[in-house]
């Protein structure tokens, strides 16, 4: 070590501004939040062709509605709790875990692709289901990336003590 650095200044410098990784997938969650959201005013067929439940967007559309509204309400906390590991936000209770299981959520969801794939290679008027779940492998990835830096670095703007 030089005459002018110490360990604990070599720790400080070794943490990020900011987890750039977190920050997308909190953007990227509530990006998703709001189109879940506003799924509540798509017609059957636009339903239908993401793959939601179109039959009960017709016969039971206060149901689809809180459906829509369950879905954007979880992808909104996914978002706001990787805003917060990313160190935009206040601390949320259990960050480290919340975080953990929605990179699990998402690298699961993305793990569709695998018995996809197949199917697409015989009707491939199906690819854009292969796609969303290509989609959400990637963005697992970003999540267990900026997971794995939160546990290495910590939060940013957090001190060393903290982090335990």
């Amino acid at each position: 070590m030089s005459s002018g650095e110490t360990g604990s200044t070599s720790t400080l410098a070794r943490a990020p501004l900011h987890n750039y990784l977190l920050l997308a997938g909190g953007y990227f969650s509530l990006a998703f939040a709001i189109f879940q959201f506003s799924g509540i005013w798509w017609s059957a067929s636009a339903v239908k062709y993401l793959g939601g439940p179109a039959d009960m967007r017709v016969h039971k559309p206060t149901t689809y509605g809180f459906l829509c509204l369950v879905f954007a309400l979880g992808a909104g906390i996914f978002g706001l709790y990787s805003l917060s590991g990313a160190g935009k936000i206040r601390r949320l209770p259990l960050l480290r875990t919340v975080l953990t299981v929605v990179a699990a959520i998402y690298l699961l969801r993305g793990l569709l692709a695998i018995p996809q794939a197949p199917v697409v290679l015989t009707h491939p008027e199906l690819a854009r289901f292969l796609v969303f779940s290509l989609i959400s492998l990637v963005v697992g990835m970003v999540y267990s990336m900026g997971v794995f830096h939160l546990f290495r670095d910590g939060r940013p703007g957090e001190s060393p003590s903290v982090r335990i």
